[in-house]
């Protein structure tokens, strides 16, 4: 019922404030220059992950047999899994593996732009996506270690459906979306199922003052809660909200052995 307004409102703001989300392309990340495209059209290092039933995510492996964490990120309304993925590698500096999750096409007019239907979709295509790369990569992930990332769309999305992943996700970054949705019983959820930090970052002050107060419940129910704060950065992962999402991962992930190696 929801999902015709929203696909609207997308369009909308790819038309006029973007000038057409076309201007999207696979190689451009939201926190600096583009990394050079493989002949597969991703960028360096990456590759396609089938995902039965969806769309395929963009993933990235770790050189190696050893043991890392695992992050699984969501992009905004209109934005792609492949400048996700380059945004968090050039924060977890290739310690990490990736799995970016791509949604569905916007329109056929932006091949580059995909949207959440809704966080029950969202939470199906995450479903589907950890079980496609655990059959490959199950072995090699740090138990207890992961971390889920949002951006706008992909954050306020990600808080009706991140309670079931708490075990195996119970990192969580939220990153100009997702402090709408909280609230003590949900948030409880959250933690009962393994949750423990969250993060919340903001580059506008509408997202800040929210932010504080979804904290405070975050916290009632068990979970340590921090908010970032840009000021006059405005709604983007990039810039100062990445330099503060960067500064603030080390205590997001601080209780987890597997980051620090």
């Amino acid at each position: 019922m929801l999902v015709l307004p929203v696909r609207r409102l997308v369009l909308a703001l790819c038309a006029v404030a973007f000038s057409g989300c076309s201007s999207l392309t696979p190689a451009e990340g939201a926190g600096g220059s583009p990394v050079p495209p493989t002949q597969t059209g991703l960028p360096g290092g990456f590759s396609v992950l089938e995902v039965p039933g969806f769309a395929p995510s963009v993933f990235y492996s770790p050189r190696g047999t050893s043991v890392h964490p695992l992050v699984v990120a969501s992009h905004g309304a209109g934005g792609n899994p492949e400048g996700e993925c380059e945004y968090w590698m050039k924060l977890t500096g290739g310690r990490a593996f990736l799995l970016c999750l791509r949604g569905t096409p916007l329109d056929v007019r932006y091949p580059s732009a995909y949207y959440y239907r809704d966080h029950f979709a969202l939470g199906r295509e995450l479903k589907a996506a950890l079980s496609a790369v655990r059959q490959q990569h199950g072995a090699r992930f740090a138990k207890g270690a992961g971390l889920y990332a949002g951006f706008s769309q992909g954050a306020i999305m990600a808080v009706g459906m991140i309670p079931e992943f708490g075990a195996e996700l119970p990192h969580l970054v939220l990153i100009e979306g997702g402090f709408d949705y909280w609230s003590v019983p949900h948030a409880r959820k959250y933690a009962k199922a393994g949750g423990k930090r969250v993060l919340i970052a903001c580059g506008t002050d509408g997202c800040a003052r929210k932010a504080r107060k979804a904290a405070e419940w975050l916290r009632q129910a068990g979970l340590e809660a921090q908010v970032a704060y840009a000021p006059g950065a405005g709604h983007t992962p990039g810039g100062a909200v990445m330099e503060e999402v960067s500064a603030a991962l080390p205590w997001v992930v601080a209780d987890s052995e597997a980051w620090r190696r």
